[in-house]
């Protein structure tokens, strides 16, 4: 099985149309570990890539501000890397503590997936943002409906999960304790920027 552009697409598509389908059709090909965590790396990195593309269109004020949090292309990457990491593990744990069937290498696989088809509307958004900016907003709003749409169905069918409310409300959950502790890390990381300079 090679992951060509043409097969990228077939599961593009089939993963929109039924995101259960896809994550399952996903887990079939029986990606190894190595796979799973490079496809992870280089999504964080590509992040990285699209993140600073996109700090670079903002006005130089807002521009100024965001600096603050991603500094250079390295923090940005060891935060992005920070983020999938707590991602994967979150969705592996906090589903088999609810009694799911799923493994390690699958929520590395499934996040890796998701995290591109995040990068496919941010792209959109980039282009959007440069020639119909009013598009821009919407196609923002899409691309955040689309993760937790597609976060759910996925940890689902990882988990074996029958309802998507109650799985739903467990990414509710568990986002709001994830937010938390990484405000904590990313604090530790990045630091508390002093007043005046």
């Amino acid at each position: 099985m090679d992951l060509t552009p043409a097969f990228l697409k077939q599961m593009l598509l089939e993963t929109l149309r039924d995101p259960r389908a896809g994550a399952a059709h996903l887990l079939r090909l029986g990606f190894s570990p190595l796979v799973g965590w490079m496809a992870l790396l280089l999504m964080a990195v590509a992040s990285t890539i699209l993140t600073h593309l996109s700090l670079s269109s903002l006005p130089p004020e807002a521009r100024e501000a965001w600096a603050g949090l991603f500094g250079g292309p390295v923090r940005t990457a060891m935060l992005q890397w920070v983020v999938l990491l707590v991602s994967v593990h979150a969705i592996y744990r906090v589903g088999a503590w609810r009694g799911g069937t799923g493994t390690l290498n699958g929520a590395v696989v499934l996040v890796a997936w998701l995290q591109f088809i995040l990068l496919l509307f941010q792209i959109a958004q980039l282009l959007a943002d440069a020639i119909l900016p009013p598009l821009a907003g919407v196609l923002g709003t899409a691309g955040m409906v689309a993760f937790f749409w597609l976060l759910t169905n996925f940890i689902a069918q990882l988990h074996g999960f029958k309802s998507l409310a109650m799985t739903f409300l467990g990414v509710l959950i568990t986002s709001f304790v994830a937010v938390f502790l990484l405000s904590i890390v990313i604090t530790l990381l990045v630091g508390v920027p002093s007043e005046g300079v």
